[in-house]
């Protein structure tokens, strides 16, 4: 199921306090789920002042913006790339208002628009997240970006919204507000009124009926004290794995592929997926599933020796490994909570 979403991400940079002190806005244009259009302007702000505070924060000072165009003369361009697209935005209160005081201050028309905050779809989405600001969510996503440059924003805002909506499952921005109940926010020469929840009534990421919740690939969740069939076992106090984040690890695959060009093999009974999960998972991230250990193979993941339904059936991968490694074909060989933290903190 594709997420085929289409919206427009900005982000604005201010030169002080003032909301009509717009220097640098980013766009990014989404059809379809995919990033189609991406654009920059540099803006010269009316008057030239910049607080040394915001100069900290974004780089941007008045040599760089002096001979650039004021926002009144470039709002017809903006206009037209962002047409009538539901505007996206990380905190869109903050963008929403530039974007208004600068409209006002440039006596421009200002039309009626939608606009939603991926701030507020991330807390619905991952309601057991600590952190929702636009960096740290970048970073658990594996969204690489230049915090603080509007365009670099906007990439990283349009990438969390595509994560959520491949998340949920949903097929379109209107099924994910649906999915979430949040309404969109609107905006006029009246004011705003920003996006809100149809129910006050936290909402769940997993279903409460499910014994395991699901991923967007049909994976369990699963952590290591938690056996693929669902069943639990009681830890032994000798342990101390840590767990494993499987929803982190699928979303930063659409974003990251820390395994594209890696060949890797399963053997054994593997403890957080299935078979067929650890087929899935390796395509997700990129990488290419092997049943039998050859000279290309890039890594061997081994459960344990022990055979249950969970078990990779098939060749002595081990003893392959082996023999290609001392034949000079080296293969990685390594356990599944060794491979499983190997993806999630890929950079």
């Amino acid at each position: 199921m594709d997420f085929a979403a289409d919206f427009t991400a900005i982000d604005f940079e201010t030169a002080s306090h003032q909301p009509d002190s717009a220097c640098q806005l980013g766009a990014v244009v989404v059809r379809d789920g995919q990033i189609v259009d991406q654009c920059m302007w540099m803006i010269r702000p009316e008057p030239l002042y910049f607080s040394q505070g915001n100069i900290r924060i974004h780089g941007i000072t008045p040599a760089q913006v002096r001979e650039e165009s004021n926002f009144g003369d470039i709002w017809a361009e903006i206009s037209n790339k962002i047409g009538n697209d539901c505007l996206v935005a990380h905190n869109a209160s903050f963008d929403i208002k530039v974007l208004l005081a600068c409209l006002r201050t440039h006596q421009k028309a200002i039309p009626e628009f939608h606009f939603t905050c991926t701030r507020a779809i991330a807390r619905r989405t991952w309601p057991h997240h600590r952190r929702y600001g636009l960096k740290p969510l970048s970073n658990w996503l594996g969204i690489r970006f230049q915090h603080h440059d509007a365009l670099e924003d906007s990439i990283a805002c349009a990438k969390i919204l595509l994560a959520a909506g491949i998340d949920r499952e949903a097929t379109s921005l209107e099924h994910l507000e649906q999915i979430l109940k949040l309404n969109r926010g609107k905006a006029g020469d009246w004011g705003y009124r920003g996006a809100s929840g149809k129910s006050k009534k936290r909402m769940s990421h997993t279903n409460p009926k499910a014994t395991t919740p699901s991923s967007p690939a049909g994976l369990p969740f699963l952590f290591p004290n938690q056996l693929a069939s669902g069943e639990k076992r009681v830890p032994k106090v000798a342990e101390s794995e840590p767990e494993i984040d499987m929803q982190r690890i699928l979303i930063r695959g659409e974003f990251v592929r820390p395994l594209s060009g890696k060949r890797i093999a399963f053997s054994g009974k593997l403890r957080c997926m299935s078979p067929s999960d650890a087929e899935t998972l390796t395509a997700r991230l990129g990488g290419t599933w092997q049943e039998t250990v050859d000279q290309q193979t890039d890594y061997l993941v081994m459960g344990s020796s022990r055979k249950s339904s969970t078990s990779i059936d098939g060749p002595d991968n081990a003893h392959l490994a082996q023999c290609f490694s001392e034949a000079g074909h080296t293969v990685k060989v390594v356990d599944e909570q060794a491979f499983l933290k190997l993806v999630m903190s890929y950079d």
